[in-house]
């Protein structure tokens, strides 16, 4: 039997990535910031980027001849995935096209070209809107960092050089992954997504956590179609640049509670932090069907994807970013999350994921680990992942002491 084909993963935290690869039958070869302990077990060959992103033109050059991708939040160093590209092929989404795809009014009128439902953006901002209410973005984020309302209190003191402004709407925020092939792309599923909510403006809109796959028990069928439409019209107006959004992508939404909407809020232009969600939940080897895709091989992802029902049937995965409370040294967390189900939701299977390094200084708002579950419902799901949280970082406060 062959080796298996290596495989480069470049990111902040690609833990999930690279058991995504390994599952998907490649050896992944790894750059990221932290080398996390479960990183470790699936992957010798990885290198840890301390000044970050800076070091990785150098790290790269000591991996094998072999494809590369990225997670996030490289897609915001353009010019470094072209310079990486000159030294190993990409498997993904060139600067070319992440100009493009991470240009907000491209997007709007894009979606408005195709007479989809658009937010209106306000870029560069030279003026403040007298109406409505915003939310003030970077032009490079991802994870929802930086991201906050627009209100009276912080119009003086902000800066809006690097940011753009984009029409807020109430709803709930839902993501969909999307398998881009050729001039097209199919919808892999949804999944409803948390933020942090911290009262903390700049901490608000912060990635916390994915729950699904969601089907029509739990969101309108006419959702998943809508859905389907944004995806197709992004794929074919960036093909009509003569660019490509080959491979896995995601889009974040608001579903609007009251009208139904499906409004656009950016494109994630590469694996996203709910990929292994699906994995869970379908055993589909979704990291393969990625590569696949950027090489323009066939495969059977297209015709599985097209034939595909959103009616339910299957479980609810979760996963849910713990962040730090306060600064610590990490201890091992491992025996304290086998510990939680003594705490009052026996039977709750929560895994940890992202796992720190005993002795890594954790600081105040940083990641901590992910944990993850499989539940009946959304609810249970939320309610079990929650608790676990507010237990483990008890638990941590009660170490560091």
């Amino acid at each position: 039997m062959s080796d298996p084909e290596p495989l480069i993963i470049v990111g902040s935290s690609v833990r999930a990535a690279a058991q995504s690869a390994a599952r998907a039958g490649f050896s992944p070869w790894c750059i990221d910031q932290f080398g996390d302990r479960d990183l470790v077990e699936i992957s010798d060959d990885f290198h840890i980027v301390t000044d970050w992103p800076n070091e990785i033109v150098s790290a790269i050059q000591s991996a094998p001849q072999a494809e590369w991708l990225y997670t996030g939040a490289l897609e915001n160093h353009r010019a470094l995935v072209e310079k990486l590209s000159r030294q190993r092929r990409l498997c993904g989404c060139g600067h070319e096209a992440l100009s493009k795809l991470g240009d907000p009014t491209w997007l709007a009128d894009t979606l408005a070209n195709a007479s989809l439902p658009n937010l209106p953006v306000i870029v560069p901002v030279s003026t403040i809107p007298e109406s409505g209410e915003w939310i003030v973005k970077p032009l490079a984020s991802a994870a929802g960092i930086g991201v906050r309302n627009l209100t009276g209190d912080n119009l003086g003191t902000t800066d809006f050089g690097g940011h753009y402004l984009q029409r807020k709407v109430r709803g709930r925020v839902i993501s969909g992954l999307y398998l881009g092939v050729e001039n097209s792309a199919r919808l892999i599923g949804m999944c409803a997504q948390l933020c942090r909510g911290d009262d903390a403006r700049e901490l608000c809109y912060v990635y916390s956590g994915s729950f699904g796959p969601l089907s029509a028990d739990g969101i309108p069928a006419s959702t998943f179609q809508q859905a389907q439409k944004v995806g197709s019209a992004i794929a074919e107006a960036i093909s009509s640049d003569c660019l490509s959004l080959r491979g896995l992508f995601g889009i974040d939404f608001v579903l609007d509670d009251e009208t139904g909407d499906l409004w656009t809020l950016e494109i994630n232009p590469r694996y996203t932090a709910s990929t292994e969600i699906y994995e869970r939940a379908f055993s589909w080897p979704l990291m393969r069907w990625h590569v696949d895709a950027c090489r323009r091989r066939s495969s059977e992802a297209a015709a599985l994807l097209d034939s595909r029902s959103f009616d339910g049937g299957w479980p609810i995965y979760g996963k849910l970013i713990v962040y730090a409370e306060r600064d610590f040294t990490a201890p091992d967390i491992v025996p304290l999350v086998d510990r939680l189900p003594s705490s009052g939701f026996s039977n709750s299977n929560v895994e940890v994921s992202d796992i720190p390094q005993i002795g890594t200084l954790i600081q105040k708002h940083e990641p901590l680990c992910t944990l993850l579950t499989a539940q009946e419902n959304f609810a249970t799901c939320q309610e079990i992942l929650t608790a676990a949280s507010r237990e483990l970082l008890t638990s941590i406060g009660e170490f560091a002491e």
